[in-house]
């Protein structure tokens, strides 16, 4: 946790995806078959355990429940993620596993040649491991959870009756919340992800609001529906589906930004549950997030945030 923190927040438990990112960029054109010069670097990632970190930087007290392999890669993660300010004791090693891992090739302009994810451990993550990890035992009111934990889990989870933020991840996983969505406080998807879910095509931030109210009426309390760099749109239950454009901010990196996005809306929500207000917070983060060469950008913290939001006033 960084020193200009505030004080802990109320606790949230996050249950997710944790995985090493692997990424290399060649310097000249991606032959197939053949060794191609470029730069490879890694990084710790997965949905939960950006968030998990974000949070941390924001100065909320947060716990990680996942799993790693009992491999190299499990132990960085495991010390990376600690050195955040992220609480680690739930996250647990599977013996004789692989850490989950992502692995992209990208063409000199920084465009995927190729990937492959390897996230077979995460299965692991069942209902009845999930019974046996204490701090989901605990009367700690937030709950964060991704889809990348399996339906059964999902299903689990959303019926501990805690205050439960759900990150749809992917056009394919989201779809693992069929049948659950009125277990859901707040829903975070993309518009890929929010036309798979619901069924609706979404061409628009117009279309964005739509499925907002769409959701919404499937029993969700609060809904945010993002458009990448078009913008987003956002509501609440009782309240009509809102939208707003995204402003121009140097882009680095576009990865981790939904991630800081879903991030700062909770963080900011713990402290004031006004909703318009916790969307220009996550705003915020995301954009930080944008202009930074990593998925969690080093600079969020929530003097910054609100050093940002005070500029673009």
């Amino acid at each position: 946790m960084t020193s200009d923190s505030p004080a802990v927040l109320f606790p949230v438990t996050v249950v997710g995806g944790t995985n090493m990112d692997i990424s290399a960029t060649a310097h000249s054109a991606v032959t197939a078959g053949d060794s191609t010069p470029g730069a490879i670097r890694y990084s710790p990632g997965g949905v939960g355990r950006n968030i998990a970190e974000n949070l941390a930087r924001l100065g909320v007290g947060v716990q990680l429940v996942t799993v790693v392999g009992d491999d190299a890669f499990g132990q960085q993660l495991t010390a990376m993620t600690a050195a955040t300010g992220v609480g680690v004791d739930a996250m647990m090693t599977a013996q004789g596993q692989r850490t989950a891992t992502y692995l992209s090739m990208h063409q000199p302009d920084g465009e995927v040649a190729m990937a492959v994810n390897d996230m077979e451990i995460l299965e692991t993550l069942t209902p009845e491991w999930c019974a046996r990890v204490p701090v989901l035992q605990e009367p700690q009111p937030w709950l964060l959870v991704d889809c990348n934990v399996p339906q059964a889990t999902l299903s689990h989870l959303l019926g501990l009756g805690r205050t439960t933020v759900v990150d749809g991840v992917s056009v394919a996983k989201c779809r693992r919340l069929t049948g659950l969505l009125p277990g859901i406080y707040l829903l975070k998807l993309n518009h890929l992800e929010a036309a798979a879910l619901s069924g609706l095509v979404i061409a628009s931030l117009e279309d964005c609001a739509a499925a907002v109210e769409y959701f919404l009426a499937s029993g969700v309390q609060q809904v945010m529906v993002s458009f990448g760099a078009s913008g987003l749109a956002w509501g609440q239950a009782g309240a009509g589906a809102k939208f707003r454009r995204a402003r121009k901010v140097p882009v680095l990196n576009s990865t981790g930004a939904g991630d800081a996005l879903l991030a700062g809306v909770v963080a900011a929500l713990q402290k004031d549950p006004a909703f318009d207000s916790a969307i220009e917070y996550g705003v915020a983060c995301a954009e930080i997030t944008l202009s930074s060469t990593f998925a969690n950008s080093p600079d969020l913290t929530d003097s910054t945030v609100r050093h940002h939001m005070s500029l673009n006033a």
